[in-house]
């Protein structure tokens, strides 16, 4: 079942720091900690975690050294459309790709994406960092 923007919002505040790992994605080199993972579940989003696994690919990703170290997502949503960001620093965009339709729950979602080991990155809410 789908929750309502405010039962996501409120839940969202709990996770702080993580007890695992979860590979969520179509992507293998990206993995969700417990947050992101409760998110994509109970928004029904796991296409988010797709398009931030999928970028990650892009070369103005991709050939940014300071994104190897982290990198910062918003979701900007606005009616029934939306706006994917990921900047290297507050802004400071590097990556924007419109997203035509989504019926994402709430206005604006921010997710980073750190270092995991040598093959993997993590993606994580910011109370979990």
């Amino acid at each position: 079942m789908k929750l309502n923007a405010e039962q996501i919002q409120d839940s969202l505040s709990n996770f702080t720091g993580t007890d695992g790992y979860h590979r969520i994605t179509i992507v293998p080199h990206l993995v969700a900690t417990d947050g992101v993972a409760w998110l994509a579940e109970n928004a029904q989003c796991y296409w988010l975690i797709d398009e931030i696994a999928l970028a990650q690919m892009h070369p103005k990703i991709r050939s940014n050294k300071q994104l190897q170290g982290i990198q910062f997502w918003t979701l900007k949503v606005e009616g029934s459309r939306g706006t994917l960001i990921c900047e290297e620093d507050e802004g400071k965009p590097v990556y924007t790709k419109a997203i035509p339709f989504t019926d994402f729950p709430l206005s604006e979602i921010k997710i980073w994406v750190g270092p995991g080991d040598e093959k993997t990155k993590v993606a994580l809410l910011p109370s979990e960092y």
